[in-house]
């Protein structure tokens, strides 16, 4: 019951609070890598968001409470989206020892834009983004962002600097054999929810393990908590299927991230079966 009066003053709040992006404490600003527009070639496009120091933005998992940060695309006829891609996020506690899943710091959320068979130089592109900010009070944030591609000088410059450093937070596919998944509890039911356990067993012991379920809209995961002795993580979770799909919930998408002794992180996806 703390969950929903906490979430529900903070929408409140919120709805009376959408702002523009200079007032929600977060600057945005559009990104891109081609400096040509080659037929049937991709390049990357995406918005870099820039919290102000003590604010965060939402992963598209928000965790027990927040909003995820959402992109739009607006493109001429004939070019291609591919998925968003999402750089690992870090978690915080809010407000009622609520967990929340983001980033506090400038990220880039971007996607491959395939280029049609016909194109003049340049064209035109509209992105937009809408955000949840959130320090000491929560305020909505949006941004519509245009260009003329491919960028210029400077502006591609910077663009491809930070467009170079997405590349290197973005998860990657765990690799087979680096460790081994057993689940305990379920199976998951059609209504109400089930406590599950998921077991890590190592090849190696990393120094700490970070758990990030990243459910979708048919599951909803609360209260994970993450413990790891030597080779051995055991992951608790609350999961409950939600009355929004009849399709049966098999599996769990997750990051799976590892943290070595000078404190660099890497994230691997998992698609953990719960059937």
């Amino acid at each position: 019951m703390r969950h929903l009066k906490w979430i529900g003053g903070v929408l409140a709040f919120v709805i009376s609070m959408s702002a523009s992006a200079e007032e929600s404490h977060v600057r945005a600003r559009l990104v891109a890598d081609a400096d040509r527009l080659r037929p049937v070639k991709s390049f990357l496009l995406g918005v870099l968001l820039e919290p102000e120091p003590g604010w965060h933005v939402y992963w598209r998992n928000p965790g027990e409470a927040g909003l995820a940060t959402e992109i739009g695309y607006d493109l001429p006829e004939g070019f291609e989206v591919g998925e968003l891609q999402w750089p690992v996020p870090v978690s915080f506690d809010q407000p009622g020892g609520i967990a929340g899943f983001g980033y506090e710091g400038p990220v880039v959320l971007a996607a491959e834009v395939t280029v049609p068979e016909q194109i003049g130089g340049s064209t035109s592109v509209i992105l937009s983004a809408s955000w949840l900010a959130c320090k000491d009070v929560c305020v909505l944030g949006s941004a519509e962002l245009k260009a003329d591609l491919p960028l210029r000088g400077s502006e591609l410059e910077a663009s491809k600097a930070a467009l170079e450093t997405w590349s290197g937070t973005l998860p990657t596919q765990a690799a087979p054999g680096l460790f081994d998944v057993s689940v305990t509890g379920g199976p998951v039911p059609d209504s109400g929810s089930v406590d599950l356990v998921v077991w890590l067993n190592w090849k190696e012991a990393p120094d700490a393990v970070e758990f990030f379920p990243d459910p979708g809209p048919g599951l909803k995961v609360e209260g994970v908590r993450v413990q790891t002795r030597g080779l051995v993580t055991r992951i608790d979770f609350e999961l409950s299927q939600l009355k929004t799909t009849n399709v049966p919930a098999t599996s769990l998408r997750t990051l799976i991230v590892t943290q070595n002794a000078d404190g660099n992180r890497s994230a691997m996806v998992s698609h953990i079966g719960i059937e």
